[in-house]
């Protein structure tokens, strides 16, 4: 992308290209080219395509990053790599399905697991049989913190301080969009309901990071959690705008962005922490791969 095309800034104060500069954002193209080196050893392995399996609907933040990095995937393994959408319960149905994946007839496959969102499915109130163990995780892939972010123009609401005021005047008269129960999402508005005083949300559940924005766009909801990866074009269109990141430090691709802490005073930090992972019991050599 040439000079030429990265020069509009929007009133939050993000450029196209500040976001292509930011750190932290699952593309890094060139960064990712450059690291993928197949050893020669590999030569035999894989010799069929390869199952990527995102385990939410398409449209998300989990499903943009992984058909980006889908090609490179591809170049480096010589082989075809397919984007698989396994969608429901929050991950659940495809970390069920991962955990359970034979070594021999899956070693084609390649599963994503979000944290913290995969620890609701190990709760040991849930009593299911898997643990961290049942997963066979190789590498991180990236560490998205997320965000509070509001229809850019709402005249209620442009900045943390005032969401916060008019959630405080009507405990429960608000509405965030936010994804399942234990998902990165709705474990920082759960911590906001615990730490401040007097704020209470209703909460609508979603699959997919596309559906919750049109759900804000459109003005059925009235905030919305999310991870930066996904959202900075719709801050840098003027759809939406971020009230807040949920993080230690601001985040280079919303410079203009207070954390939550820079402005209640509470820690908040909280992410989706995207991590790949090959069935259990995979042999060395082709986990090396």
């Amino acid at each position: 992308m040439g000079d030429k095309t990265v020069k509009s800034t929007k009133k939050d104060g993000v450029s196209r290209r500040q976001v292509l500069k930011g750190a932290g954002v699952a593309t890094g193209a060139a960064a990712v080219s450059t690291i993928f080196a197949r050893p020669a050893t590999a030569a035999k392995f894989p010799n069929k395509p390869v199952k990527l399996v995102v385990p939410f609907g398409t449209g998300g933040g989990s499903d943009r990053t992984m058909r980006l990095i889908a090609p490179y995937l591809q170049k480096y393994l010589g082989v075809p790599v397919n984007v698989i959408n396994v969608k429901g319960a929050g991950g659940w149905v495809a970390w069920d399905q991962q955990s359970k994946w034979n070594p021999d007839k899956d070693d084609h496959m390649l599963g994503t697991v979000n944290f913290p969102h995969v620890m609701s499915l190990l709760d040991p109130r849930m009593k299911r049989k898997q643990t961290l163990k049942s997963f066979n995780f190789i590498a991180w892939h990236s560490l998205d913190p997320c965000i509070w972010a509001v229809k850019d123009g709402d005249k209620r609401f442009q900045t943390l301080e005032k969401f916060l005021s008019v959630a405080a005047e009507k405990p429960n008269g608000l509405v965030m969009s936010t994804t399942a129960v234990g998902s990165d999402d709705h474990m920082g508005i759960a911590y906001a309901e615990k730490f401040l005083p007097n704020f209470k949300v209703r909460k609508v559940y979603a699959n997919s990071d596309g559906k919750k924005i049109k759900e804000v766009i459109g003005g059925h909801t009235d905030a919305v959690g999310g991870n930066i990866g996904y959202y900075v074009p719709y801050f840098t269109d003027a759809k939406l705008r971020a009230i807040c990141v949920l993080g230690n430090h601001r985040s280079p691709n919303l410079p203009n962005t207070p954390t939550f802490k820079e402005v209640t005073g509470k820690s908040n930090v909280v992410f989706a922490g995207r991590v790949f992972s090959v069935a259990p019991g995979l042999s060395k050599d082709k986990t090396d791969v």
